[in-house]
């Protein structure tokens, strides 16, 4: 038997997770909702688990940021961004903090399931389109010998533009139809691809490197 965790912040998400995972009688699936404090890491012993399915946005706390945490104390464990935002925005920054991709909510039992026994194999399945863009951009980086602030997405870009209007994160995502959250995971991915702090170092870097 596998055991599996969800970790979400909606009840009615994490049992519907684990109704879905357990037709599959190779896994036993438990839930677990974070708190926002450092009490919840000692508190459970994330060893125990052969995976985890992390959701980003668990309100108070940054999904992402509980993984690395997680991961700093259990290097073993296999956590993959379980998500309702768009999976590519995620993906590098997942795999680059150690974990193991990231998959959609949105996706089919039976593909969820795949990626599951994939990365239980310690393989990481990476979108066709995807893994093209990503080979495009390393091969246009090596010929052209571009920094790594030549890597922001074109999102990331979108986003940049509307920070140096001085607009606020809820302001921009109200502008490009996105989430709040969705703009902060952006920018927190732009901080560290420009290796900046703040959003003035970021436009002032971008501009300077004529991203903008």
């Amino acid at each position: 038997m596998r055991r599996l965790l969800v970790i979400d912040d909606h009840p009615a998400v994490m049992e519907g997770t684990k109704a879905i995972l357990e037709t599959n009688q190779d896994f036993v699936v438990d839930c677990l909702s974070p708190e926002a404090s450092e009490q919840f890491l000692k508190k459970h012993d994330f060893s125990a688990y052969d995976l985890i399915l992390m959701d980003l946005n668990l309100g108070e706390i940054n999904g992402m940021d509980l993984s690395k945490k997680i991961l700093e104390t259990c290097s073993s464990c296999k956590i993959i961004v379980y998500t309702g935002y768009e999976v590519e925005d995620y993906f590098e920054e997942a795999i680059r903090s150690g974990m193991h991709g990231a998959i959609s909510k949105t996706e089919s039992k039976e593909k969820i399931i795949e990626y599951i026994y994939q990365v239980l194999d310690n393989k990481i399945v990476v979108d066709y389109d995807y893994f093209k863009q990503l080979i495009t951009q390393q091969k246009s980086k090596s010929n052209s010998q571009q920094t790594q602030h030549d890597l922001l997405t074109e999102r990331e870009c979108l986003i940049l533009k509307e920070v140096e209007k001085g607009y606020t994160n809820q302001e921009i995502a109200d502008a490009l139809h996105l989430s709040k959250q969705s703009i902060e995971y952006s920018l927190t991915s732009v901080f560290s691809k420009l290796n900046v702090g703040s959003r003035t170092e970021a436009v002032l870097i971008a501009k300077s490197e004529g991203v903008l």
